[in-house]
């Protein structure tokens, strides 16, 4: 996520707040364990965890523009991407297991969130995290 953000203007930050007050504020402070199997049946195990940001500080009306711009950045890193060109959202894929999610709030206004997946974790390890920040500022 701070590589995507080093990419951006001065300015730019990643935040549980985002900059239009219509959205709503990101809750959760901690990464969120979501289970590495299909289904409901199995009720412990490995996880991946989640963690998403506003992306803040964007000039207004550049939805359009940063949602090309963020996925060519993951292209010059050489992850692979996808995007869909009837969908509003776009992914990276990272050669260390990591992946990352971007995704139009639909405001028109360059409301854009990421959000960060991480590979699958032993579940043992995951009551040990900190909170995340609630503001990565720009690099």
């Amino acid at each position: 996520m701070s590589e995507v953000l080093a990419e951006l203007p001065a300015g730019a930050a990643l935040s549980k707040k985002p900059d239009n007050p219509d959205l709503a504020t990101t809750k959760h402070r901690r990464p969120l364990p979501n289970p590495c199997w299909e289904g409901n049946v199995q009720s412990s195990g490995p996880r991946y965890l989640s963690i998403g940001y506003w992306i803040t500080g964007l000039p207004a009306g550049s939805t359009a523009e940063y949602f090309e711009r963020i996925p060519a950045i993951w292209q010059n890193k050489g992850w692979a991407t996808e995007t869909n060109d009837v969908s509003d959202v776009a992914k990276a894929k990272i050669p260390d297991g990591f992946g990352l999610q971007l995704q139009d709030a639909g405001k028109g206004d360059g409301s854009l969130s990421l959000t960060g997946f991480s590979p699958c974790l032993p579940e043992s390890t995951i009551d040990a995290m900190e909170d995340d920040p609630f503001t990565i500022p720009h690099p």
